[in-house]
């Protein structure tokens, strides 16, 4: 792997964790997590465009996410796992050319279906799947490579504590990890 600049959101969630894990050594990583920015706070925006200005990353990976099916968590779930998204590439969208760039976001397989259980969360990564679709050709033109990767349930600290799920259900984050790092 060429020595890249890889800016990861999510930094401290456990699929971050098994990317971080694969990077080669001579590439830099910058790692934001929840507690670097707020993706609920108005200037969200301000903050990414500050980030992704100043850092000037090769690669683009949004890990970030938030499972959530009560309506008290509308704005976590979609800032999270929407939002942020959609900041990144309107930063991107406002450019006229960029260096060559890659930007991978993490999707679900929930997105597919709405699951009872957690209807935010799979409509969040609907739309985030369908903001991919619609903006994918027009980064391209731009120099921008932009993908989604949706794995199915994975075991993560994200699903841990949600009692109606069987113990031993989901993917291996590290099984993920793997097929991510191959779109680097």
């Amino acid at each position: 792997m060429k020595k890249n600049k890889i800016l990861i959101f999510g930094s401290d969630g456990t699929l971050s964790q098994e990317i971080i894990k694969l990077i080669d050594k001579n590439s830099t990583i910058i790692k934001i997590n929840r507690k670097d920015l707020d993706f609920n706070k108005k200037k969200m925006n301000v903050k990414i465009c500050n980030i992704l200005n100043k850092q000037n990353p090769d690669i683009i990976i949004n890990s970030s996410g938030v499972l959530g099916s009560n309506a008290d968590l509308y704005e976590d779930v979609f800032n999270t796992n929407f939002g942020s998204n959609w900041e990144i590439i309107k930063y991107f969208l406002k450019r006229k050319k960029s260096k060559k760039v890659k930007i991978i976001m993490i999707g679900s397989s929930a997105y597919k279906s709405g699951k009872k259980n957690y209807l935010l969360y799979s409509s969040s990564k609907s739309a985030l799947h369908n903001l991919y679709l619609g903006a994918k050709e027009t980064l391209k033109e731009k120099n921008i490579n932009l993908f989604i990767y949706h794995p199915g349930r994975m075991k993560t600290k994200m699903i841990k504590n949600i009692s109606y799920l069987k113990k031993n259900l989901g993917i291996n984050p590290s099984k993920v990890a793997k097929k991510i790092f191959r779109l680097i």
